[in-house]
């Protein structure tokens, strides 16, 4: 067994109960991650015989754990409001056949039995976000040209930020986000061992997050 190995091990309760303190995540990709927040404290640490390791090791385990946490809550709530904001863009294509219009605020409401304000502030959020559009699904604004509508140029597409990542990392996202897999399974599916799919999968967030808040 190396010493990285040993270390590991010896921190084990540590990262488990640093683990409970999260919600939101399952708690082998909480530990995960706090094995790669273990790693880089075991390589920054350096013992001036001041300082124990484990106090040391603590924030870079919750910092590893807080920042996978805190992507993934992004992308979860990202998804969401595009999966509604799928819904409402379908509804306008199918409305806009029937009524040979582009159909009002008030009459999308209508048919999707919605708030108008909740349409609105799934606009309003997707101005900022992406779209989920499928390869063989066309969204509303390049089905029907209406100059006064200007949705297709405030929309940052989804598959612009997962053309930000390598082919593994896009894998990993796939599994993960899209087919709701765990990393064990993920893992296993792809031949890679969970600490790398682990650090893959945070990797991938932090770039999709940055280039949507970019």
């Amino acid at each position: 067994m190396t010493n990285l190995e040993t270390i590991i091990q010896l921190h084990e309760k540590l990262i488990y109960k640093i683990a409970t303190r999260f919600h939101g995540a399952e708690l082998e990709d909480l530990y995960q991650a706090g094995v790669i927040g273990l790693i880089k404290a075991y390589n920054n640490f350096k013992d001036d015989g001041t300082t124990k390791f484990t106090t040391y090791a603590y924030n870079y385990i919750f910092g590893e754990m807080y920042d996978f946490v805190n992507n993934i809550r992004t992308i979860k709530l990202n998804k969401n409001i595009l999966s509604l904001y799928k819904k409402i863009e379908q509804t306008k294509y199918h409305l806009a056949q029937k009524l040979n219009h582009l159909p009002s605020l008030s009459e999308l409401a209508s048919f999707l039995e919605l708030d108008e304000s909740i349409i609105t502030q799934v606009y309003e959020c997707t101005a900022s976000i992406m779209s989920l559009d499928n390869e063989t699904e066309r969204p509303i604004y390049e089905i029907i040209s209406n100059p006064q509508d200007d949705i297709s140029t405030n929309m940052i597409d989804l598959k612009d930020s997962l053309n930000t990542l390598t082919k593994e990392e896009k894998d990993i996202i796939n599994y993960r986000y899209f087919k709701d897999f765990t990393q064990s399974e993920t893992a296993k599916i792809l031949g890679m061992s969970q600490v790398k799919v682990s650090r893959y999968e945070k990797k991938s967030l932090s770039k999709m997050y940055n280039y949507l808040s970019a």
